[in-house]
């Protein structure tokens, strides 16, 4: 065997190796999507199909034998083509069909392929190499083959069915590089098979083809296997986490919006009942006693100010339209609406190289946790200014909001609506968060987060 042939060989291995590594992460991470439900059947393949590839070579490299016993590699390849079978039934089958009949589906086409292997060796006393090497042909005629073809037709069935048409229109190159190549590996099994023995040859018909280049064949073949596959799952993977972020923002949103809604109605809104009440107490004593109807009226303009001063802060906390820009100017926005809302001091100062952060959706958490910060400072802080830090470093963005309030331990409300929803937004965008308090001394919110 020449070293192009050698090298074949091993690419061929190493492909389907990778292939069979990459399905085990894919079928981790994407248990969620129907078309990568079963891979394992898939990795399974993948991985006898590496590892056959490489015994050949170093079958070539020891003695006969010294490896590993002659009649061991079919078992591996058998196995591996079964489970490819397999595979490709299942994607011809109900979730409730699979799940009562797959696992007979394999144990029987094992017990067969088994049987009929220990039957040759042992029963009918031909020589062990001419039934390894006709156990290999058969192998790749029965099973391989008709396992690539219907994997690519079920997996083009599977896709219709399952995917929206939109979606699937943005992967379709993807899909039809799985469809092409897992039908081009069961086609090829047909010709591309390593040669047995003249008479057993002539006895089956088989056509055999026998080439320095098959190694470079069949890792092309792999390749496109293991690209097309990751290429569709990422992006199907990426459609339904960007679908689940959305949903987990919305759901923010209204948790944010119930809140002040409550609020409204617990606070500002008995509070303009009470003044309501206070000005009906007034009209009796107003020619009566006007010195006390005086300060009454000055009791109710001054909780009307302070009912304004709560509405104020109520708008700010309602806008919910988070701008699009990037943080800095979003940042810069939310504390010039919070400086004319609340009349507090501000400042804002940003260290390092600006790096965008390119996800809207990241911008929109940070940028929330932004003003669920600037709404517990104006609603409790009872501060005079507030000042916010954003530092870009390597590997991470670093925030922090601080003011001169009364302190966090002092008004309690570590467990209130507002920190939850900012810690919620941090787990999302997979940071940590560090708070900070003393009586007297203001809050420090001090977020990191990656940049992806």
């Amino acid at each position: 065997m020449t070293i192009a042939a050698v090298l074949g060989h091993f690419s061929h291995g190493l492909v389907f190796f990778t292939l069979g590594l990459t399905v085990s992460f894919l079928h981790y991470r994407s248990r969620r999507i129907s078309l990568a439900r079963h891979l394992g059947w898939l990795g399974g393949f993948a991985m006898g199909e590496a590892l056959y590839a490489w015994y050949e070579i170093l079958a070539m490299l020891l003695p006969a034998g010294r490896l590993l016993p002659v009649v061991v590699p079919p078992i591996v390849l058998v196995s591996a083509y079964i489970g490819l079978l397999v595979f490709g039934l299942q994607t011809f089958m109900s979730e409730e069909t699979y799940r009562r009949r797959s696992r007979t589906l394999w144990l029987a086409l094992s017990a067969i392929s088994l049987s009929a292997y220990v039957l040759a060796l042992w029963g009918f006393h031909v020589d062990e190499n001419v039934v390894v090497r006709t156990t290999e042909v058969l192998a790749r005629y029965l099973l391989a083959f008709p396992g690539g073809v219907l994997t690519a037709i079920g997996l083009r069935r599977q896709s219709y069915q399952s995917l929206d048409g939109m979606l699937r229109a943005r992967i379709r190159p993807a899909l039809r590089l799985i469809e092409i190549t897992m039908a081009t590996f069961g086609l090829l099994n047909l010709v591309m098979v390593p040669g047995v023995d003249r008479p057993v040859s002539r006895l089956f018909g088989f056509h055999l083809i026998d080439s320095a280049v098959t190694g470079w064949v069949w890792a092309a073949v792999g390749l496109g296997i293991t690209v097309g596959l990751v290429r569709s799952l990422t992006t199907i993977q990426h459609e339904v986490e960007t679908w689940v972020e959305d949903v987990e923002r919305l759901q923010a949103m209204a948790e944010d919006r119930e809140r002040i809604g409550r609020d409204l109605h617990d606070g500002i809104i008995q509070s303009i009942y009470a003044a309501g009440l206070l000005l009906e107490s007034v009209i009796p004593v107003i020619h009566t006693d006007p010195d006390r109807a005086q300060g009454q009226v000055g009791r109710v303009i001054d909780n009307l100010n302070y009912t304004i001063q709560d509405i104020r802060r109520y708008i700010f906390d309602l806008r919910s339209d988070m701008p699009d820009d990037d943080l800095q100017p979003g940042i810069e926005h939310l504390l010039r609406d919070f400086h004319v809302n609340t009349l507090l001091q501000t400042e804002f100062e940003v260290v390092g190289a600006v790096r965008p952060i390119h996800s809207m959706a990241r911008r929109r958490h940070i940028l929330q946790i932004v003003r669920e910060a600037l709404a517990n400072t104006a609603k409790h802080a009872q501060a005079r200014w507030v000042r916010v830090r954003l530092t870009y470093d390597t590997d991470s963005l670093n925030l922090v909001i601080s003011d001169d309030g009364v302190g966090m331990e002092k008004l309690l409300i570590s467990k209130g609506y507002g920190l939850r929803n900012i810690r919620e937004r941090t787990r999302l965008l997979d940071g940590t968060l560090r708070i900070e308090s003393a009586p007297g001394a203001g809050v420090t919110f001090d977020l990191t987060v990656p940049y992806s």
